[in-house]
């Protein structure tokens, strides 16, 4: 055409190449960024695949720590697959597509930082702290496995051998084990909420490759999944290497359907269970409480702290210190699905103590259904929330966790500050009768641990 400028191969090579890195951090920058001010200052934003992002700065060490974690648990394991999401725990440092079996562990421990992971019934975490100038090492790592894990019948054989070495242990640090595993069952109804985070040692050496590959294309995808950094480094940077390693990720298939829970907890129950090898009688109690999303539910972690947390709760002052009824004293809340419980196990010398535990407890619960606490008692409650809370974010690898699992638990990342502020504004009166609708019969389960 008359007029027309034709540009060499060349320059029309170089300019398609620079529109198309404008073009990337056009891309970059729009988009949409997200600000929480509490309980700590971070952003979060959504890659195109799904995958969300959670930045807290933190410049007063030279560290960082991400924590990738996944919508996926316990319970999520089938019948028969009892122990699957944790034969996945261990098979994720087994090899990826450039990472040999172990190699994780190794480059991590090279530069001089840590690597862990942790499984609970709806979450599965796995964090690294590192130095911070090696932020696209743990990067690259992270987006390796998430992007081809390897899964063959070698690698499959080495999980399942860790699998059951770690599930042979935990029974034996722990004495009370059988007699926990059948107090859940009493509590939840249904096979995914009360059967072992570890599984059973007959399903996980029966699991099948293909059965593992297709419980991992379903779960460990960028849209079930949160990418956590907290530390020392600087977030234009970051955004550009999470982009570069993660972006490209295809997004996971639509997720599968969690399993359906009906409710059929119904008190009072009281069971005996008989156990030759414990190393003293004991029990374990449990009232049925608010969910975890009930705007009831923080009350009860006030009334946790008054009874439980601490030497100066109640039990504690009483059970232990004042009247030496048992020798251990251990509970606190604890949610699964939509259930939660306060449920607390108690180890006595012997049968008499046992009895005499039981109606101590109902004692002081009826102390909190009928009096007002002191309010003394519920500032000192408030301050050791406030502490544990203050403890509990203390480190880089702290904020990485509680954010990851905060992901996953709230509505909304807007949603912490509120949650984390609620039991702070518990009063005495809200006590009294959150605990007379509550602690009642029909809430109430306890299973008494005999020796013969």
């Amino acid at each position: 055409m008359k007029g027309q400028i034709k540009l060499p191969k060349i320059t029309c090579f170089f300019i398609a190449l620079h529109l198309s890195v404008a073009l990337n951090y056009f891309l970059l920058a729009q988009i949409e960024e997200k600000v929480v001010a509490e309980p700590f200052p971070f952003v979060y934003y959504h890659l195109k695949n799904g995958l969300t992002v959670i930045l807290a700065e933190d410049a007063s060490l030279p560290v960082v720590t991400i924590a990738v974690a996944y919508g996926v648990g316990s319970k999520q394991d089938k019948v028969g697959h009892a122990g699957l999401a944790f034969l996945m725990e261990n098979l994720m440092f087994q090899g990826s597509l450039n990472v040999g079996p172990m190699q994780h562990f190794s480059y991590i421990s090279r530069v001089g930082g840590r690597t862990n992971a942790r499984l609970n019934e709806d979450i599965t975490v796995f964090f690294e702290t590192i130095p911070s100038h090696q932020l696209p090492l743990v990067l690259w790592l992270e987006s390796d496995r998430m992007l081809g894990l390897t899964i063959s019948e070698e690698h499959l054989d080495r999980a399942k051998t860790q699998a059951l070495d770690e599930l042979i242990q935990r029974r034996f640090q722990e004495p009370f084990f059988d007699s926990f595993l059948l107090f859940d069952q009493i509590l939840y109804p249904h096979f995914s909420l009360f059967h072992p985070i570890f599984g059973y040692e007959e399903d996980i050496i029966s699991l099948k490759v293909e059965e593992v590959r297709d419980f991992f294309r379903s779960y460990y995808v960028p849209n079930n999944a949160v990418l956590c950094l907290v530390g020392d480094f600087n977030r234009k940077r970051a955004k550009e290497l999470i982009e570069k390693y993660f972006e490209s990720i295809p997004k996971g298939k639509e997720l599968p359907p969690e399993p359906e829970i009906i409710d059929s907890f119904k008190g009072p129950i009281f069971k005996i269970y008989v156990d030759p090898l414990v190393p003293a009688p004991a029990f374990h109690l449990a009232y049925r409480v608010a969910s975890l999303s009930s705007d009831d539910y923080p009350a009860f972690k006030i009334m946790e702290y008054l009874l439980l947390k601490g030497k100066t709760s109640w039990l504690q002052r009483r059970l232990l210190r004042r009247e030496k009824l048992v020798v251990r004293l251990d509970g606190g809340l604890e949610t699964r699905g939509r259930l939660s419980f306060l449920r607390l196990f108690a180890m006595a010398n012997n049968e008499i103590m046992i009895d005499r535990s039981l109606k101590a407890i109902d004692g002081e619960i009826s102390r909190l259904k009928s009096t007002l606490v002191p309010l003394e008692e519920l500032e000192l409650a408030r301050n050791k929330y406030k502490a544990d809370l203050r403890r509990s974010l203390e480190t880089t690898a702290d904020r990485a966790l509680f954010l990851a699992e905060m992901y996953f638990r709230c509505l909304s990342l807007e949603e912490i500050a509120r949650q984390i502020e609620r039991p702070l504004k518990v009063s005495p009166s809200e006590i009294v009768g959150l605990a007379n609708r509550f602690f009642t019969d029909e809430n109430m389960a306890i299973l008494k641990v005999r020796i013969r």
